[in-house]
């Protein structure tokens, strides 16, 4: 085992919610050492720089309007009301705080303003300066700015210069804890090599990412490690139900497409999405993938997309789209110019389908981002859905276009000085070396036994029991406890796995965290016996009589529900009774 690394404040990922942590523990505490661990290399890794660079401000909007409105028509008052105004009122600092750490990656007017545009705003024209013109007079309490696309590496470059150490292409796989039971390191792998890594913190913050299944190749990368590394040291998981988003998707190129439900056709010519489309119409609705599973199953699919019924085409073309009509951003136009040509080629026929993203980042956090293990801090999609903020959505995007890079911007200005100031606050807990040994054991044991499946064989297992919408998303009890089966099954098969090279030690490890979080995701499923924002049930279909939140608590290893009341009573906005 190599030499030991020493930090104050160890961070596990690398992508902008890690980058956050570790810039603002710095600004907060300079003499604090903090260093980032990325299993590939940071400034390029995680998900913000894939997606179209799309992010949530508030502008002139008030904190209260943004939490009333969210609370209301969004998360079904499942929110923790708490959390949301607190997030809420640091939106428009967040914008501010990326964009300053970025070197005015932002795009911005000839004033020097940040540009925005509202979500589903209706394109007017185009000005004799070759401007796009939109109608914003919609009702959202927010709006859009835009960043470009290579952004990430200049908040790396500011966290450099700030004194925060990188180690990339070492992936964290395990927490490491003391006598007293908090944190105190962690063991990582090369992902070239297999050498082990152990390193000694005061603090360590996983923002390793949430849990995608890999089914859409765009947010691929998110394999959730970091959310089974917290189950194993003792972390407890909230609101997991909630992890199944879907986009729209052609099955020949896998290209999210975004308002199908405008033109959403069974194969007998029928429109069957139009009435999902009910205003407010913040983001793609779940009944409308419902629908989806009814059509099938009796015998009415495939289901056909009408672009040119789409009303919001005009405006996703010309915001996110390769035209620089709107936001100038020159990296970002160019990417998505490649992008939606080459996904334009591939498109052979009208044939759409709903494709799973998923969002599972269930690990349960206090108002600072803390685990109920000391020392531990869960940021990010890691913890997305555990803070509770957003309710009875998946998140991100919480049926929010642009919250994503708002939302890991936060996480990591609120916990990055949380965590510093723990660090500074304890003395560095003993690291056991029986512990460190038995991850090194855990993690090479695949190298030791002859296994008869290749890795990604075993993912399409898993594949085939998450993407159906049945099972992930329009729910039954029995379609869930034959889901459920088939997850412990796979478990049980995870001996037959063939690794030869530490890449596939990784695919191993990767396959395990799939796997607990679709357990999981499953047995909370199981346990919400309603219908309520994104959950529904076939078999319970109405709306619950008391909010409630699922909690998984880590008994010794083995899963606890726990339903906790959501504490109405004491938030300022309710639902009508």
């Amino acid at each position: 085992m190599s030499e030991r690394i020493k930090t104050d404040v160890l961070i596990a990922g690398g992508g902008i919610a890690g980058l956050a942590a570790a810039i603002a523990a710095k600004e907060s505490a300079p003499d604090i050492g903090v260093t980032i661990v990325e299993k590939y290399t940071s400034g390029y890794s995680g998900k913000a720089n894939r997606g179209a660079g799309i992010m949530v401000t508030l502008a002139d909007y008030k904190p209260e309007e943004f939490v009333r409105y969210h609370a209301d028509r969004i998360g079904k008052y499942l929110n923790d009301q708490e959390f949301l105004m607190k997030y809420a009122r640091e939106i428009n600092n967040n914008v501010e705080a990326l964009d300053r750490w970025s070197n005015g990656k932002i795009d911005r007017d000839e004033k020097g303003e940040i540009r925005t545009v509202k979500w589903r705003s209706q394109l007017r024209g185009v000005g004799e300066d070759g401007v796009y013109d939109f109608d914003q007079s919609n009702e959202y309490p927010w709006t859009l700015a835009a960043i470009d696309l290579d952004f990430l590496l200049n908040v790396r470059k500011t966290a450099v210069k700030l004194g925060v150490k990188f180690i990339d292409r070492v992936g964290i796989v395990d927490i490491l804890t003391a006598a007293g039971g908090e944190a105190c390191g962690a063991v990582g792998f090369g992902i070239d090599t297999g050498e082990a890594f152990v390193f000694e913190a005061r603090a360590v913050v996983l923002a390793t990412g949430g849990q995608n299944y890999r089914v859409m190749p765009m947010w691929a990368c998110a394999r959730g490690e970091g959310i089974a590394a917290a189950w194993r040291a003792g972390a407890s998981l909230t609101n997991g139900e909630f992890g199944s988003f879907y986009n729209w998707t052609s099955p020949h190129n896998f290209k999210d497409e975004m308002g199908v439900e405008y033109g959403l056709y069974n194969d007998k010519g029928e429109n069957v999405g139009a009435r999902h489309t009910v205003e407010p119409h913040p983001d793609i609705d779940p009944y409308s993938l419902a629908e989806y599973y009814k059509q099938v199953k009796a015998g009415n699919g495939p289901l056909h997309y009408r672009q040119d019924e789409n009303v919001m085409l005009p405006f996703t073309r010309s915001m996110l789209g390769s035209n620089a009509a709107y936001f100038k951003r020159p990296f970002a136009n160019k990417w998505w110019g490649k992008l939606i040509f080459n996904g334009a080629t591939q498109e052979p026929d009208d044939v759409i389908m709903p494709g799973l993203v998923g969002e599972y980042g269930a690990v349960k956090v206090g108002e600072d981002f803390q685990t109920r293990i000391p020392g531990l801090f869960a940021i990010g999609e890691v913890s997305i859905a555990g803070t509770r903020c957003f309710g009875a959505v998946p998140a991100p995007p919480a049926r929010v276009r642009g919250i994503a890079i708002n939302v890991m911007t936060f996480h990591g200005r609120a916990a990055g000085p949380a965590a510093a100031a723990y660090a500074a606050s304890v003395k560095a807990g003993a690291i056991s070396d029986t512990q460190a040994e038995a991850v090194v054991k855990r993690f090479n044991a695949p190298l030791s036994r002859a296994g008869d499946i290749p890795v990604n064989d075993f993912v399409f297992e898993i594949m085939k029991v998450m993407q159906p919408v049945g099972n992930s998303l329009y729910r039954h009890e029995a379609r869930m406890g034959k889901a459920l089966g088939r997850i412990l099954e796979l478990r049980e098969q995870m001996g037959r796995i063939d690794a030869e090279a530490p890449h596939h030690l990784f695919g191993v490890n990767e396959i395990d965290a799939t796997l607990l979080c679709a357990e999981m995701f499953f047995r909370a499923s199981l346990e919400r016996k309603d219908s309520i924002g994104w959950f529904l049930r076939e078999d319970y279909p109405d709306p619950p009589d008391d909010l409630e939140w699922i909690v998984i608590e880590n008994d010794g290893g083995k899963p606890k529900i726990v339903k906790e009341p959501v504490p109405i009573e004491r938030y300022p906005f309710k639902p009508e009774m």
